[in-house]
């Protein structure tokens, strides 16, 4: 990794503080930060918190477990949405291809009309299974949203405001 100058470690910075880096810019920026004494230069009084804040990373990272997936705001809501949305895409789809027409089940398959209750029946709970494993991967992202406040509270204490 090619050192960077001061000019691009404050857009990658703009960038870092709108959620919008990629793994390998924050990692520009922590070995910046990490430098000792930026090979001679001395460090702008306004970038002195950063250093301090990337300091703290590296040494929660060696103390905290490693989570299995980073946790962003806005891209990680959509991702939330995504599985809730196909849930109620199925749900739509389930009562637009279910028509009762004297008590039969209509139900169609690859453009085939399916009379058969029982078949159509396994048709659709194999569509609530889909939706139940949607459901459940959208209550794990929820859970792993919740424990945001806990990681601010921790990095509040070492950050000096």
């Amino acid at each position: 990794m090619e050192p960077i100058n001061e000019t691009v470690v404050r857009q990658l910075l703009a960038l870092y503080l709108e959620g919008e880096t990629t793994l390998a810019q924050e990692q520009q920026l922590a070995a910046y930060f990490g430098q000792s004494d930026h090979e001679g230069e001395n460090l702008p009084d306004d970038l002195q918190p950063y250093r301090a804040l990337f300091q703290f990373f590296k040494v929660e990272a060696a103390v905290l477990p490693t989570p299995q997936k980073a946790i962003r705001s806005p891209r990680n809501l959509i991702r939330l949405f995504v599985p809730l949305a196909a849930v109620a895409a199925c749900v739509l789809l389930f009562f637009a291809l279910f028509s009762f027409e004297d008590d039969d089940f209509i139900y169609y398959k690859d453009g085939q009309r399916i009379r058969d209750k029982a078949e159509a029946l396994h048709l659709a709970q194999q569509q609530l299974d889909i939706i139940s494993i949607h459901a459940q991967k959208a209550g794990e992202l929820i859970g792993k949203l919740e424990q945001i406040p806990l990681y601010t509270e921790i990095i509040s204490k070492y950050i000096s405001k």
